[in-house]
């Protein structure tokens, strides 16, 4: 009988981060890690900065419980600037009130704290950007936050910084009584010219939103 059900989980991804750190491209690498180099130079060639929400999916099956589960990642990518850069471009928090009532954005299953690091003030904006999403109380007891030191072909950061950030990320969750502990709180380097963690990064997000995602089971 448990061969006729099909089993699904399903997860929120929203990369946070100012402008420029490289949201748009790792998105879409994570969803297609396995490039050719010519796909690669289109993606890093062709992705422009978006003055929009950018809406990624992908699927693949995960053994759980020796169970296959269907597990659906879902992206989205908001646009880094938090003020208008001219009277046509939209800010983060002008898309954010469009889309704020879309049902994936209730629960955010991971979060990617994502930050250049060639420069420094991408990482400053960090705790703007948790608190954007403590604010909109995206962070539940399933939310996975990783942050990602972007751009690591350029520059390589150091792990004690990397070991401070992640420190201080959990005293400001703890400060806020949010129910994760730092088991919740990975880091992963990346670049998306080396393709440095990219598939740790997605092997990661898989294998949580399969275990700690939304589940459902349906009908083969």
């Amino acid at each position: 009988m448990a061969d006729e059900f099909k089993h699904y989980a399903t997860g929120s991804v929203i990369p946070l981060g100012d402008g420029f750190t490289g949201k748009s491209v790792l998105s879409r690498l994570l969803i297609n890690p396995d490039v050719s180099d010519e796909e690669l130079n289109d993606i890093l060639l062709k992705t422009k900065k978006s003055y929009n929400i950018e809406i990624e999916f992908s699927s693949e099956i995960v053994e759980v419980e020796n169970l296959p589960v269907t597990t659906t990642l879902q992206f989205y990518v908001f646009p880094g600037q938090r003020q208008k850069a001219s009277s046509r471009s939209t800010t983060f928090d002008e898309i954010l009130s469009v889309f704020d009532c879309f049902p994936a954005l209730l629960r955010v299953s991971v979060l990617l704290l994502i930050y250049d690091v060639t420069r420094f003030s991408t990482l400053e904006s960090l705790e703007v950007w948790l608190r954007f999403a403590i604010v909109k109380e995206w962070i539940y007891e399933d939310t996975l936050i990783i942050l990602v030191p972007n751009k690591t072909d350029l520059e390589k950061p150091k792990q004690t910084d990397i070991d401070q950030i992640v420190s201080t990320i959990y005293e400001y969750i703890a400060d806020h009584n949010l129910p994760i502990d730092v088991n919740h709180i990975k880091s992963v380097n990346s670049s998306c010219v080396t393709l440095e963690g990219i598939n740790e990064l997605r092997e990661i997000i898989i294998n949580w939103i399969a275990h700690r995602g939304i589940r459902g089971v349906g009908i083969k």
